[in-house]
């Protein structure tokens, strides 16, 4: 979840009196990231979003631990939101982070088992999310 903060004035510049934070990143600390093929026809992903690779074609798609194809593995988090398209649309290049520390709520599809895929573990007093 982006969050939104107050502008702080700046002479010139009257574009409304907010603007929203979209990074997903808590701290620089250890942080690791990748580029990576997301399948087409995925629709709008944000970013925060956790990530699995499907075995049969290496794309990457939206993690799903009911899954049997690859994608009930979580292999990271995609930096940054991606609109894939509708069915039938090209692939996408993205960016993953595969180790790090990240917002907590910003991070979005992980359960348990992704917890344990990632070896992630998430602090609420903090606000995060470190793998």
């Amino acid at each position: 979840m982006a969050t939104v903060y107050e502008k702080l004035p700046v002479p010139g510049y009257s574009q409304g009196p907010t603007y929203t934070d979209t990074e997903i990143l808590y701290s620089y600390a250890g942080f690791t990231q990748k580029g990576v093929t997301l399948a087409g026809g995925q629709g709008i992903l944000p970013a925060g979003t956790v990530l699995g690779r499907k075995t049969s074609d290496k794309k990457y798609y939206v993690y799903n631990n009911g899954a049997s194809t690859g994608v009930e593995v979580a292999r990271g988090v995609l930096r940054r939101d991606v609109d894939t398209g509708a069915a039938g649309a090209a692939d996408q290049l993205a960016n993953i982070v595969i180790a790090g520390i990240l917002k907590l709520g910003a991070v979005s599809g992980a359960d348990s088992a992704a917890l344990t895929d990632l070896g992630a573990v998430t602090d609420s007093v903090r606000g995060t999310f470190k793998f």
